[in-house]
Order: structure tokens, then C-alpha cells, then sequence
């Protein structure tokens, strides 16, 4: 990253689609468990993630939640369940 990403608050959105796959829930913690990382360790300056529900539904809907420090903090246990934590959907656009 960048030496002016110290000073940027990032905004990450997280989501799944398609067919249910067993690395999905610990795809979504590793991500996650990465951007505390790099905030913790002053590689960024700020972070929000957003995890739209549902897939592409979610994301056309905005149905989405803001994960806490305390939820990004407790994302390991996810490495041990398969699916997605943030639900799934086959939403064809067009």
C-alpha cells in the first residue's frame, strides 16, 4: 500500500453469490482478519467493512451490515464452518 494509504480510511464491501462453496465463510474471515491487520499495523488509517446479505440481492436492495472492530476481532471461528455467513443468492440481473 501506499505511504498516503496511512491516511485514508478504507470502505470494504463483502459479499457471496453463486452456488454455495465450503471456503466461503473462511474466504470472508481471512479477508477480513487481513484489513484489521493492516489497520492495526497503521497501514491504513481507518476502516469500515460492509457485508452486503444475500449476494447480489443484498447489494441491489442495500441490504447490507457495518461489522464492528468486536465482530471483525471474532471472525476465526468462521474458519471451521462452511457456507457463508452472509447468506447466498442467485439474483439474475437484466
Amino acid at each position: 500500500m501506499s505511504d498516503n494509504a496511512t491516511e485514508k480510511t478504507f470502505t470494504v464491501a463483502l459479499m457471496t453469490s453463486g452456488g454455495l462453496a465450503p471456503c466461503l465463510a473462511s474466504s470472508f474471515a481471512s479477508l477480513c482478519t487481513y484489513w484489521l491487520e493492516a489497520l492495526k499495523t497503521q497501514k491504513i488509517g481507518g476502516l469500515n467493512v460492509i457485508a452486503y446479505k444475500a449476494g447480489y440481492k443484498g447489494m441491489l436492495l442495500g441490504d447490507s451490515l457495518q461489522l464492528s472492530m468486536d465482530d471483525l476481532e471474532e471472525v476465526g471461528c468462521l474458519h471451521t464452518m462452511g457456507g457463508s455467513p452472509i447468506l447466498n443468492s442467485r439474483v439474475k440481473v437484466g
